[in-house]
């Protein structure tokens, strides 16, 4: 949490020339004191902050300098953020409303967005993240650019704080950091996202940083030797349940509060064991300064009795009686560690409760099964692991809000006068409105949907289905083939991770002889140039890089899937991968799915008429080309060769198939707003989304048609999410530019076998996958 600090005033306090050199002399002083209680709590010494400015605003009552407009307003905006930060929520909330009312009454707008900044703050410390998060993206496009990193920081803790990591990296990435300046709180953060998101030796330096510049009076000091603490534990065999819960207490915020004596301290507290070391035993962790050797039991250390000047803390939700999401996650990891080692794996269900939505929970559930050698639960926990966040991040039904449509009718009018800042702008504004609307399932009890491995097992028909999910530092592929389920260890996740990531980016930079394509939409060339790509010279894509991907994801499986047909899903970190550049995969059909369930539970087939959609818009020529090669194929089919909207998703509402041609461009960060260019202006993603129907079968000859599958929360995004939420069984798309050359010869043998009766997964390994298309769906 980074403390507001004064903001810089509207205007200079003018306290020079003033008739009673008292009063002025008086007045320097109290304003000093204000600055001496900022300092401190840019030190983390919040306890300290509250005694100093709570004492200064008092003297300040009736006194002339605080007739000045920012001086009460802003001591009164840091006040209330230090006593949040204390787990003083009441004083804080009074303090923060009448920050801002005065804020508003003296015309101080920059004060008044920081005492509703601060008030998000409050809200997130106090447990209720959902209006945290709203606050934070209500601002986002408001506040001025020097606030927009603490904005950021604090954003990114409430998305740690309910395991939305992804979500926190992104943030983070994104954030405009400022050179210079403290950065400790900055770097705290940092390291509890890093060690969240399995990176323990980022973690261990960043809060050596902190350590090495604070002292134990600090909260900060706490927090990062506490993490430190569990990032090292960790190295050695925790069990997942142990994991879980150093995970559960890390991500929610602290507060500084007084260690209670140890004979008052209550042993059945979540903080008192259990998730910390056997050392630890307080709510609270209070650490010896660096340099010295106090260890446990010598009067300073985390188990002995604090020193005077030493800081506690405890986690903020239970400090705020209002922890419900947390009870509910530290009763399910209780119950795994009731469950003995007789009764085999505990399968997910009902009792899960809220905790089905808790990642690190769910992961316990998943990891515990494979020590437990129970590959079929470990399934039915992966599978959960890939919907928890259901109701917590925006769904895509956020698109027809009146707010979002507004906000993307501005974005489609700034790409069509050249793009550049203002379209990124409002992308990102975009992006905030959609999590500022009611977070849909969120707040109800979420019933669990059954066991998925009997219907899945069912519906295999000879396929091979291949789950790739995490367990704990390992990538780990779990393989239903033969009516049985199979575990295989694919590797170090950091070093998987680093290999898919040097595969893809070779394929998304430019190509050779004129490639126009950009990796990602950065909103600042003009929509009308081409995008899709001239034929590659030499080998084909991907060379080494491609051999290497295959040998680490799919070496293991290849003896347990041998030649069969695959359908395949995973957690985020396959990312949009080209799965039929994969040798292993060359002529092997293959389905990406985004969850189990939607292959065990197919949607119904659509019954049409066979009614054919063939449509481009403007250059690239070689796409006409191919929507002209195909009218010969599929006669009778509708041919829009210069497709304006309107009358595209007209079309598109009646058709069985649609076959769309042209210049594709990914949004940066934002899936949705990906889109195809036509003839009055681009086709959005979630354009598709209003759509009463959509076609059964889809096919999007352009580039990036396929980026944002591999989204959050198990749910697809981007065109293919789009379009398979409007009931599409089938989309074929490439995540990554086409080349143009080759796309429209390959089209042509596409169509030809799908006419003929091949299945659209046979079709796209014979024609497609040597090019990047992947089938998407059922």
């Amino acid at each position: 949490m980074l403390p507001s600090a004064t903001p810089v005033p509207e205007s200079e306090p003018p306290l020079r020339g003033t008739e009673n050199p008292a009063l002025e002399a008086g007045g320097r002083a109290l304003l000093s004191r204000v600055t001496q209680g900022v300092q401190l709590a840019r030190r983390g010494r919040f306890e300290e902050t509250v005694e100093i400015l709570d004492d200064t605003r008092k003297h300040l009552r009736g006194h002339p300098v605080a007739e000045l407009a920012p001086v009460l307003p802003g001591i009164l905006t840091d006040l209330g953020l230090a006593q949040v930060l204390c787990g003083r929520f009441g004083q804080a909330e009074d303090h923060l409303n009448e920050a801002r009312d005065l804020a508003d009454a003296r015309c101080l707008p920059l004060l008044g967005l920081v005492a509703r900044h601060n008030l998000g703050c409050l809200d997130l410390y106090r447990g209720d993240t959902a209006e945290a998060i709203t606050t934070f993206h209500e601002l986002a496009h408001q506040m001025p650019a020097d606030r927009q990193e603490p904005l950021r920081v604090d954003l990114a803790e409430a998305y740690l704080s309910v395991g939305l990591v992804e979500e926190a990296g992104r943030t983070l990435a994104e954030a405009p950091w400022r050179s210079g300046g403290d950065g400790t709180a900055v770097a705290l953060l940092e390291a509890k996202y890093r060690f969240l998101d399995g990176d323990r030796q980022g973690a261990l330096h960043l809060t050596q940083r902190v350590l090495e510049g604070l002292g134990p009076s600090s909260l900060w000091y706490g927090v990062a030797h506490r993490l430190k603490r569990v990032a090292l534990e960790s190295a050695d065999s925790r069990t997942p349940v142990q994991r879980a819960k150093d995970h559960l207490e890390l991500r929610t915020p602290a507060v500084s509060q007084p260690r209670p004596p140890a004979e008052h301290r209550d042993p059945t507290h979540p903080f008192a064991t259990g998730h910390l070391a056997s050392s630890e035993t307080a709510s609270t962790v209070a650490a010896p300064e660096p340099g010295t050797d106090s260890g446990p039991g010598d009067g300073s250390g985390p188990a002995g009795n604090p020193g005077p000047e030493e800081a506690g803390h405890r986690n903020a939700w239970d400090s705020a009686g209002t922890q419900g999401r947390l009870s509910d996650a530290r009763r399910a990891l209780e119950r795994f560690r009731g469950a003995g080692a007789g009764t085999g794996a505990l399968a997910p269900g009902p009792w899960l409760g809220a905790a089905a939505r808790d990642p690190h929970v769910v992961r316990a559930g998943l990891e515990s099964a494979l020590q437990a050698g129970d590959p079929a639960t470990a399934l039915e926990w992966a599978e959960l692991d890939r919907t928890w966040s259901e109701g917590l991040i925006p769904e895509l039904g956020a698109c027809e809000d009146p707010e979002v449509r507004e906000l993307t009718g501005r974005y489609r009018d700034a790409l069509e006068n050249g793009g550049g800042p203002a379209a990124s702008a409002y992308a990102r504004r975009w992006e905030s409105a959609q999590w500022r609307l009611p977070p849909g399932a969120a707040g109800r009890p979420r019933e669990h949907p059954g066991p998925v491995l009997e219907p899945l097992l069912s519906n295999l028909h000879g396929r091979a289905f291949v789950h790739y999910t995490v367990a704990g530092a390992e990538a780990v592929a779990l393989v239903a083939v033969d009516g049985k389920v199979h575990q295989r260890c694919v590797g170090p996740l950091k070093r998987v991770r680093r290999t898919l990531r040097a595969f893809t980016h070779e394929l998304s930079g430019p190509l050779p002889l004129g490639r126009s394509t950009e990796a990602v939409d950065v909103c600042a060339t003009p929509p009308s140039v081409t995008g899709r790509a001239p034929t590659r010279p030499g080998a084909e894509p991907g060379g080494v890089a491609a051999a290497l991907v295959s040998d680490t994801l799919l070496g293991p499986l290849l003896p347990l899937i041998g030649e069969r047909p695959l359908v395949v899903t995973g957690g985020s970190y396959l990312d949009d991968l080209p799965w039929g550049l994969l040798p292993a995969l060359r002529g092997r059909p293959v389905r990406l799915v985004p969850t189990a369930r939607s292959w065990a539970e197919p949607p119904p087939a659509r019954s049409g008429g066979g009614r054919v959609l063939l449509a481009c818009g403007p250059p690239p020529g070689e796409a006409r080309e191919e929507v002209a090669a195909l009218a010969g194929v599929h006669s009778g089919a509708k041919v829009l060769e210069q497709a304006r909207r309107g009358p595209l998703l007209a079309e598109l509402a009646r058709a069985d198939l649609a076959h769309l041609a042209g210049h594709g461009r990914a949004g940066t960060g934002t899936p949705m707003l990906s889109r195809l260019q036509l003839c009055d202006g681009p086709l959005l993603a979630c354009d598709l989304f209003p759509l009463p129907s959509a076609p059964a079968l889809v096919v999007l000859s352009a580039c990036w048609g396929g980026h944002g599958f591999g989204g959050s929360g198990g749910r697809p995004s981007g065109f293919v999410g789009a379009l398979l939420a409007r009931g599409t069984r089938t989309v074929v798309a490439s995540p990554l530019p086409v080349d143009d050359k080759r796309t429209g010869a390959a089209m042509q043998g596409f169509h030809r076998a799908v006419r003929a009766g091949t299945d659209v997964s046979e079709a796209v390994s014979e024609h497609l996958g040597h090019i990047g298309f992947c089938c998407y769906g059922t």
